[in-house]
């Protein structure tokens, strides 16, 4: 064969990877070739194009495959290797790869590439944000949310943390630099670590002197600041590292977090001080004796749980503070509880005739019930039973509803229930129309528009689990703060398990987010992905595939 026959067969055995290689690297280019050239003409520009391009060049194929955007929603949990996180990477370069080869068809804008000289930045709508979107969520640097096309501030405020993080120019936008580096096997997790200021910052400080490892809160992460998150993390098991990822901040939200405080089996007089004080505001049923025992640390449990802080059992100096204050809260059964205390209370309304049925669950019916004997016996009418509730529901004077004949009870149900999806309730029984429900639908609807911020717990800006953490409390729920992945395990409140069967006042938990439901399909959550708090439908595919459970708190 001559010389002329094996270059034109080699040319033309090699000529299908080389138009692909050139549309890839030149897509734009490509596309007004297609257009305007007949078959022949595009064969003939090709080779031209092609056959100009270096001998011996190498340009790599898309690697893309058929994988959706909800390969980017990784939520590995605390045993999840670091590596299988990080190894994400190249299925968000898959992905980046998908955009950029993707066939422009006719009138189509062709995908923004930052690698390209792009530069994606607060506006900015196109295709590549929900992959820039979704590879931050998997290093942690952003909550899970819907995937977005455009980039708002909390997505500008990720990327600034990452840039951070990366020691890069802190811009908020994505460049070349930036992007190519998310992209890659050596983009980092988010941690916050020494040198580090901000929310962020400050958030865990805030976590750290309730748990008694820091003295003060001053949102710059300092050598005080690493030295208390190792000595945090030495306690709890922890890699001791001085930096705060995704396993430490779960562990400092938690209640099983352990402090710097007093220990089972410890004994002094300041105990005995703090036992007499929880005795007086009705948590500690047992004569004080200034040892910490088991009785001692489920009184702490309950004040802590009522007080708003979270709920592990040791008096830390957020909890001694508050305890020693004028603002303490009494001990009070409340909605959301449930066992024998509640079955009691339920008893003597229903002999009252305020409540039709005993369930053990302290649901919106309870709540009306209780209201109703409040205001009837001259109290003060919140709906919750403390001490002075219960001396007058015990007395022989206390009046019985004269209201009608039904109070505001039911006669069926078990909204004690712990499987979820039998009653479709919200209350005692069955039926959501409790004055409480849709006093923390109007609290968090009058939040509508507020900015989200990583950390955030309010008054004006928020992230998700700081957002139903602040509904609750102000709606007077004294709950203590959880993550999204917190909510997902607790037990405090009646578990959902379909989302058929969620009411309105539910508060629903998916993997990495948690919003209040408002009904018809609906919810309200601070939102990653919009930047602030909206009300969105619960029926996206995303949503469904990323459902844990809800909780009927009334």
């Amino acid at each position: 064969m001559s010389k002329k026959n094996k270059n034109a067969k080699h040319l033309y055995s090699n000529l299908t990877r080389k138009i692909k290689a050139y549309k890839e690297k030149y897509p734009r280019k490509f596309k007004y070739y297609l257009i305007s050239a007949s078959g022949a003409l595009v064969i003939t520009l090709a080779v031209a194009v092609t056959t100009s391009l270096p001998s011996g060049s190498s340009i790599p194929l898309s690697t893309a495959d058929n994988q959706t955007s909800d390969t980017f929603a990784l939520h590995a949990s605390d045993s999840t290797p670091a590596k299988a996180v990080k190894g994400a990477s190249s299925e968000a370069s898959a992905e980046a790869g998908k955009f950029s080869a993707e066939k422009v068809s006719r009138g189509k804008k062709a995908p923004m590439d930052p690698s390209k000289g792009d530069i994606i930045k607060l506006g900015v709508k196109d295709e590549i944000v929900t992959v820039i979107q979704q590879r931050l969520v998997q290093l942690y640097y952003l909550e899970s949310d819907e995937p977005t096309e455009e980039f708002g501030e909390a997505l500008e405020t990720a990327v600034k943390l990452f840039q951070r993080k990366h020691e890069l120019e802190i811009t908020g936008e994505v460049n070349a630099e930036t992007y190519n580096l998310l992209m890659s096997d050596d983009a980092k997790e988010y941690t916050v670590y020494i040198g580090s200021e901000g929310t962020d910052v400050e958030q865990l400080q805030t976590r750290l002197y309730e748990l008694g490892y820091l003295n003060k809160v001053t949102s710059y992460f300092g050598t005080d600041t690493e030295a208390a998150v190792k000595e945090f993390q030495k306690r709890n098991g922890l890699f001791d590292d001085g930096n705060v990822g995704k396993n430490t901040r779960e562990k400092l939200y938690s209640a099983e977090a352990v402090p710097l405080s007093f220990y089972l089996g410890d004994e002094n007089d300041e105990i005995l001080k703090f036992q007499q004080r929880l005795g007086q505001l009705g948590y500690l049923t047992t004569k004080p004796d200034g040892k910490y025992g088991d009785d001692t640390v489920l009184a702490v449990k309950h004040f802590q749980d009522i007080n708003g802080i979270i709920a592990d059992g040791y008096m830390g100096p957020a909890t001694k503070e508050l305890l020693m204050s004028g603002d303490a809260q009494e001990y009070c059964i409340k909605t959301g509880d449930k066992g024998s205390d509640v079955e009691n209370i339920q008893t003597y309304l229903k002999k009252l005739k305020y409540l039709k049925s005993v369930t053990g669950y302290f649901g919106s019916d309870t709540n009306d019930a209780v209201i109703n004997f409040q205001k009837r016996n001259g109290l003060s009418a919140d709906g919750k039973v403390g001490s002075q509730t219960i001396s007058k529901l015990l007395s022989d004077s206390a009046k019985s509803w004269n209201g009608g004949s039904s109070g505001s009870g039911s006669n069926s149900g078990s909204g004690g229930s712990n499987s979820g999806g039998n009653s479709g309730s919200g209350n005692d029984s069955g039926y959501s129309s409790s004055s409480t429900v849709e006093r923390i639908i109007s609290i968090a609807k009058s939040k509508i528009g507020s900015r989200y911020v990583y950390g955030a717990k309010g008054p004006n800006t928020f992230d998700c689990s700081g957002f139903v953490y602040w509904v609750l409390n102000q709606a007077g729920i004294r709950q203590s703060y959880m993550t999204s992945y917190s909510w997902q395990n607790t037990g405090k409140f009646q578990r959902i398990s379909s989302m058929k069967s969620i009411k309105r006042g539910d508060i629903i938990s998916y993997r990495g987010h948690v919003g209040i439901a408002l009904g018809n399909g609906q919810m309200v959550d601070a939102s990653s992905s919009q930047g602030r708090v909206r009300i969105t439908s619960i029926n996206s595919s995303y949503w469904i595939n990323h459902f844990e459970c809800a909780y009927r708190i009334f």
